[in-house]
């Protein structure tokens, strides 16, 4: 029994991974193939969950899509005049500031508005020759501070290459240099905590994956409504692009990507959130404290494991109800994909570990 067992598992595991590497050429090249592959649990949990409600301290500001140097000169009037009149406790701005538009009177106010206490900026993580370096906005004057004030979005990925954005890193490290994420500075500026603070019980060098339970509907508004400026007072303000259309599909393509959230996770063919949403729910995340730690590494062995049991679990049925086999087979694979599923969904809404066993 033992060395049929034995003899067994050998012949499974050559196979495999003679399947596994010219699978892994194939689904390259097979556009089906890698679409189905690109489907992960999260991406039918949370298109299902209902566990999404409204954010009560994340607001977002809308700056719309015009002209760069307009832009410039809104985004400075709203934040001058927001933090006299009702001063939120920490606003994030997720716009880049290219180098090639000059204007340098409203630059100026610009900066100084960009300075204040309670505003997080974002940069960019280029790569260049395959070397990745921090990508600051071009504005003279303005000093960066990577400890306190500017974090780098990196980690949602190139909307280009069309990724489904499932996880974010809380600190990244370039040439030795520990950066941290523009979500994790406006969580601690709002909570008013170090980053030690912060990062009390989770590992910020392990990559997370975003619990997407925040909803923004109700809480977007225009830079030009003043109307509901005092919404604002101690919350958290997001600036960035973020405009929809009546019947609630966004607008414009550009920083648009695809979530778990999105309904169509098979074959999806419209993105659904703005990178904007996305940082939202990351920093809804922190101040709740509400995580989902993923290490890739450990949930592969882990299906390895269950998948070596289960293999021997068929094979000790077919050898002692050999007459049974078939139907305990089909029994045992439908009651044993449920379960698994149930146990996935059981961990990762009950602890902050992301778990998913449907591969084994």
């Amino acid at each position: 029994m033992l060395k049929k067992i034995i003899y067994h598992l050998l012949v499974v595991v050559a196979v495999f991974f003679t399947l596994n590497f010219l699978g892994n050429k194939l689904d390259k090249l097979n556009p089906i193939i890698k679409a189905i592959s690109e489907i992960r649990f999260s991406d039918i949990y949370f298109s299902f969950s209902d566990n999404i409600k409204p954010s009560s301290e994340i607001y977002i500001v809308d700056i719309g899509y015009k002209d760069p140097i307009k832009s410039r000169s809104e985004i400075a009037d709203f934040i001058d005049k927001i933090n006299k009149e009702y001063k939120p406790s920490a606003i994030g701005l997720d716009v880049y500031f290219d180098s090639k538009y000059k204007d340098d009177p409203i630059n100026q106010r610009l900066i100084s508005s960009l300075s204040m206490d309670n505003v997080i900026r974002m940069f960019k993580v280029t790569e260049d020759f395959n070397i990745l370096y921090p990508d600051f906005s071009v504005l003279p004057g303005l000093d960066t501070n990577t400890i306190l004030k500017d974090g780098y979005t990196f980690g949602l990925g190139d909307a280009t290459q069309h990724p489904c954005i499932r996880y974010y890193k809380p600190t990244f490290e370039i040439e030795g240099k520990t950066y941290n994420h523009f979500s994790k500075l406006i969580a601690q500026k709002h909570l008013n905590q170090t980053s030690k603070e912060l990062s009390s019980d989770i590992n910020f060098k392990n990559k997370m994956m975003i619990k997407y339970n925040a909803d923004f509907s109700k809480n977007r508004i225009s830079i030009h409504d003043s109307t509901r400026y005092h919404e604002l007072k101690n919350k958290i303000v997001l600036i960035g692009l973020n405009t929809y259309k009546d019947d609630g599909t966004p607008l414009y393509n550009d920083d648009l990507h695809f979530t778990p959230r999105n309904p169509n996770y098979i074959g999806r063919s419209a993105k659904d959130s703005y990178g904007i949403e996305i940082l939202g729910n990351i920093i809804s995340n922190l101040i709740k404290d509400d995580h989902l730690s993923y290490n890739e590494s450990f949930v592969k062995w882990l299906n390895w494991i269950v998948s070596i049991a289960v293999y021997v679990f068929l094979l000790f049925v077919f050898t002692v109800f050999k007459e049974y086999f078939v139907f305990l087979k089909i029994f045992f694979q439908t009651i044993g994909v449920l379960l698994l599923a149930i146990i996935s969904l059981s961990i990762m809404t009950s602890s902050s570990y992301y778990i998913d066993l449907t591969m084994a």
